[in-house]
């Protein structure tokens, strides 16, 4: 049984969730090109107990939420989020149900009030019945059994190896790139597949930390974020990235300059989106998920003209910014 959900915050890879039959245990499995971190949650007495966080290499499975008992009706939920070593952001893989989670490994029982407890909220979605046995992350392409190849390949990107394409296909660019790499790390040989994800992502960690675009919402309410910057020769805009209210998220892990990237947001738990003011560069976004390339003709397009501020000035390539309630419009 298949069941694919569409998620409300954009920005975010497709979700597919599948079910397989007599499972004795909560299986959540990664055919996603990403290295995941997730976090799990069931109703107890109390509230609800969550623990996080899992991590899943591209290709890998885990047992989680092994205190449910799946012959009962209780409903697990998930949230899962990308390693922040990927050029572009983290991605999500979310629902609509709030939960508590925090910065590093954690367990608690908790309702909905996270900031009494120092923690902070995440939506997740919610898996019922046969359904809660297995459950798959995958992005719009489904690798499948080629997600481990193509993490491999999202990696090398990230850490300055050109590739071909993010395939999951073992071929002549990706074996060169992994070559390079292992050249530049001073390794003689190929290590298996889980130790050279494990040297890529800390070699694109250590690359972009310093690098990359951090929006911090200081509103009263959550905020959603749309960022337009250049792609080789292409201006590209695309969002959108839901911050919490105190929160931030790095939303483009790209080195910048003053010439290339552009922010807008917009105010949202309003009643009415208000968006933010003082901005001078137009872009296109749309009212969901969206990725536009160029900046003219919005409107015949199908998109929304918004104007985008130009970020402050970066330092070793990055830069974080901050919004209140006072960067937005009035109601």
């Amino acid at each position: 049984m298949f069941l694919r959900l569409s998620l409300a915050l954009l920005a975010l890879p497709a979700l597919l969730l599948t079910a397989a039959p007599h499972a004795e245990a909560a299986e959540l499995c990664n055919e996603t090109s990403y290295i995941v971190e997730a976090a799990a949650g069931w109703p107890v007495e109390g509230g609800v107990a969550i623990e996080g966080w899992t991590r899943l290499r591209p290709g890998d499975c885990a047992t989680v939420a092994s205190d449910v008992d799946l012959d009962g009706d209780q409903p697990i939920f998930f949230y899962a989020k990308s390693s922040i070593a990927y050029l572009g952001g983290v991605r999500e893989w979310r629902g609509t149900i709030p939960l508590c989670v925090d910065e590093a490994d954690f367990e608690v029982v908790a309702n909905t009030r996270c900031s009494s407890l120092g923690m902070a909220s995440r939506d997740f979605f919610i898996r019922e019945g046969e359904d809660r046995e297995r459950t798959v992350l995958v992005e719009p392409v489904n690798f499948a059994s080629r997600a481990t190849v193509a993490g491999i390949q999202r990696l090398l990107q990230s850490g300055g190896y050109p590739v071909n394409a993010v395939d999951g296909l073992d071929g002549r660019s990706t074996r060169l790139a992994v070559s390079n790499f292992l050249r530049d790390a001073g390794l003689t040989s190929r290590p298996n597949d889980d130790a050279l994800i494990d040297a890529l992502e800390s070699h694109a960690l250590g690359r972009n930390a310093a690098s990359g675009l951090t929006m911090c919402n200081e509103a009263d309410g959550d905020i959603a974020v749309a960022i337009g910057h250049q792609v080789g020769s292409i201006w590209q805009s695309r969002g959108w990235w839901r911050i919490h209210a105190g929160e931030c998220a790095r939303v483009l892990a790209t080195r910048l300059a003053t010439d290339n990237a552009f922010y807008y947001a917009e105010r949202i738990n309003t009643g009415t989106r208000r968006g933010l003011t003082e901005g001078r560069e137009s872009f296109c976004t749309a009212p969901a998920r969206f990725v536009a390339e160029g900046r003219g003709d919005c409107p015949d397009r199908g998109y929304t003209a918004a104007n985008f501020r130009r970020i402050t000035e970066p330092s070793e390539g990055g830069v974080r910014i901050t919004l209140d309630e006072g960067d937005f419009r009035r109601p």
